[in-house]
């Protein structure tokens, strides 16, 4: 987790000269460093991480730093007519009204010349085809939305991303769809974030006009928006470009009023102030979600943590306990014993000086055998212990870290791994030992003497002493030596076997929700 004071001091080494807008802009590199990387309702998260970077992008940044036309959103449903209404409203055709639904085409950003210049650096204009059209109300940008109820989902998207722009939304529904739930939903989130709403009803058909008003009144009321400015437009039946203008008279009437400038500042600051506090709680949904994202993550590692702990400590003790030796060496060695090449090596009393020299190679290639048997059976328990270690990784993460778990690269053969550990262990107790093989005095060779202690190091019974026996006290030293040396690597693949888990982990970058309240506090009184 980046500290709350790190991240506050990054972005405060970019704050920008202006007062007004340092904690906006703030404020605003803390929210685009937010992830949201396990799944705790991560998807809600990311859309309204996206909706306050477009609000703050949009609607309060370019607010601060200059003058800007107010921006009049028009949105609703597919096929509603907003295009038809924006083209009657300008007088000419700045934006194709689609007669094939849906389109889907870029928006269009309709503005007045003189208001051109101010938008050349607006973010709207990344996301909109403008156009300038001196029928546009001068003070306007007039922005023709995608439908809300696209099927295409990156209409949706857009449509949503661009409300988030609006001073005003004119929210454009026809007789026949105004019952519709999608941008009703749309609608009252609107109103509910403080963003300033106008209603349009179009193509309603003159007989059922009082009716039609009533029962939308009616709706209005029921969503709490009985106060919002509501236009009916009567259905001008089948036809082809703008509408006669007598139809949507008191729409353009209302929308050159507002485009004076005292009414479009008062427009701006309403939707501010009352988009301020829909941000700010906007805000402290984030940081909730931060925060959870970042304990999960702790969880995660703690789990992760111990079941590599778990895992470490099992095969360390199958070895500890000599399970390597069990079975086929131990019954390898115990033949020995009797008889065997190696019996004067576990018997008791004096090595006699003439059976050192005879049948030496017997004795290598017996010591070699029971070492060979022990190598190959804690291979296998080795690699049944890497093995285990995905497996016990996906049972101890739960369900919200599925996502971080299959960014984890796979590890190496378990098999290959473990063969490799136990080749290096055995490579090592050859050089271990090297210095020492003169002492077993021709009894065995270096070959034999480091499977002999290879063995023991294994836990095969009654090795152990014979090395002493050979060795005297340094055989001691040398076997605790070995028996550390191999628990610490099997303890180090197991934990190698981990490491793509530990890296996933690592890569989940999380904040502390902290420093976002803290900076929301800054913001004061946005209008």
């Amino acid at each position: 987790m980046t500290a709350q004071s790190d991240v506050i001091d990054e972005v405060i080494d970019d704050r920008p000269d202006d007062p007004r807008t340092a904690p906006l802009t703030d404020l605003r590199a803390v929210v685009e460093r937010l992830s949201f990387p396990l799944d705790l309702e991560a998807t809600e998260m990311r859309v309204l991480r996206e909706r306050v970077l477009t609000q703050v992008d949009t609607r309060l940044l370019p607010r601060l730093r200059g003058s800007v036309p107010a921006v009049v959103v028009l949105g609703g449903s597919t096929g509603a007519g907003k295009s038809t209404l924006l083209n009657t409203i300008v007088g000419a055709e700045v934006s194709e009204a689609g007669v094939l639904r849906p389109t889907t085409r870029r928006p269009v950003l309709a503005v007045h010349p003189d208001d051109a210049a101010a938008l050349e650096a607006h973010p709207l204009t990344a996301l909109a085809d403008v156009v300038a059209h001196d029928g546009v109300p001068n003070g306007l940008a007039m922005l023709d939305a995608p439908d809300l109820d696209s099927v295409h989902a990156d209409n949706r998207t857009l449509s949503a991303q661009l409300l988030q722009a609006a001073d005003l939304w004119v929210f454009v529904t026809t007789a026949a769809r105004y019952g519709d739930a999608i941008p009703w939903a749309t609608l009252r989130d609107a109103d509910e974030r403080g963003i300033s709403v106008a209603v349009v009803l179009n193509r309603v058909p003159t007989a059922a006009r009082a009716a039609v008003r009533a029962d939308l009144l009616t709706r209005l009321d029921a969503a709490g928006l009985g106060s919002v400015p509501l236009f009916l437009i009567t259905d001008a039946g089948p036809h082809e470009g703008p509408l006669d203008v007598a139809r949507t008279g008191e729409l353009d009437a209302f929308l050159r009023l507002l485009a004076r400038r005292e009414q479009a500042a008062g427009v701006v600051r309403r939707t501010t102030r009352g988009t301020g506090g829909g941000l700010r709680a906007a805000l402290g949904a984030l940081a909730d979600g931060a925060d959870a994202q970042g304990a999960a993550v702790t969880t995660l590692r703690t789990l992760t943590t111990e079941a590599i702990a778990k895992s470490a400590a099992a095969i360390s003790t199958a070895l500890r306990d000599g399970q390597a030796a069990a079975g086929t060496p131990t019954a390898q060695w115990e033949a020995a014993s009797d008889g065997g090449p190696l019996a004067p090596l576990v018997g008791a009393g004096r090595i006699r000086a003439g059976w050192r020299g005879r049948a030496l190679a017997d004795r290598n290639a017996a010591a070699q055998r029971v070492a060979d048997a022990a190598a190959a059976q804690a291979e296998l328990l080795l690699a049944d212990a890497l093995r285990a270690v995905p497996a016990a990784l996906t049972r101890a993460w739960p369900d919200h870290g599925a996502r971080a778990l299959a960014t984890a690269t796979a590890s190496p053969s378990a098999d290959g791994l473990a063969g490799e550990v136990v080749t290096a262990w055995r490579a090592a107790v050859v050089t271990e030992v090297t210095p020492l093989a003169p002492r077993a005095h021709a009894t065995l060779d270096l070959s034999g003497l480091a499977a002999l202690v290879q063995a023991a190091g294994l836990g095969l019974p009654g090795a152990s002493p014979a090395v002493t026996r050979l060795l005297g006290e340094e055989g001691a030293g040398v076997l605790d030596r070995t028996r550390a040396d191999i628990l610490a690597r099997a303890g180090a693949a197991v934990r190698g076997a981990a490491a793509p888990y530990l890296d996933a982990l690592a890569g989940l970058h999380t904040i502390d929700g902290t420093c976002l309240r803290e900076l929301a506090t800054e913001l004061g009184d946005l209008a």
